[in-house]
């Protein structure tokens, strides 16, 4: 995906924001720099694409002024949105184990991590409920903070 846009400077929308994009917001990068990385990277980095794809949805960075709810999702979301899971070693639906997808264990520390935005929120206070019923949390907080999920 990433040579994709580096030889072409364009990729689909799904692995744009939906991979891209969200990895960039599970793992808190500075919303500026993700918006000048896809403004430089994409031949559509146009202010007009730019600001509604990368800072209103992708990043949530204008506080819901255009969009309603951050644009994230795990593995499992991804993998019926695209086939982009089809070839990976992960397993979108593991959130824990040698296997987890990258993807789900990111969202769900997102989804910790920003409790209290979330459940105020009517399009993911859902979400939020889904958490308080994961039996494994602590390990998925764990496998993701050993990942390094601090943004660089």
């Amino acid at each position: 995906m990433l040579a994709q846009v580096r030889d072409t400077g364009w990729t689909h929308h799904v692995p744009r924001l939906m991979v891209l994009g969200n990895w960039a917001l599970q793992h808190g990068y500075d919303p500026a720099a993700v918006t000048d990385w896809f403004h430089r990277s994409f031949v559509d980095g146009y202010d007009w694409v730019m600001v509604p794809n990368v800072i209103g949805m992708s990043q949530y960075a204008d506080g819901g002024t255009m969009t309603t709810k951050p644009y994230t999702c795990g593995g499992a979301y991804l993998n019926r949105m695209s086939d982009l899971c089809r070839p990976c070693a992960y397993r979108p639906g593991d959130r824990t184990g040698e296997r987890a997808c990258p993807v789900t264990t990111g969202y769900w520390a997102f989804v910790h991590r920003h409790r209290e935005l979330l459940a105020a929120n009517h399009r993911t206070a859902r979400t939020v409920g889904g958490l308080d019923r994961l039996d494994d949390l602590p390990e998925v907080l764990a496998a993701e903070a050993a990942r390094g999920s601090a943004a660089p």
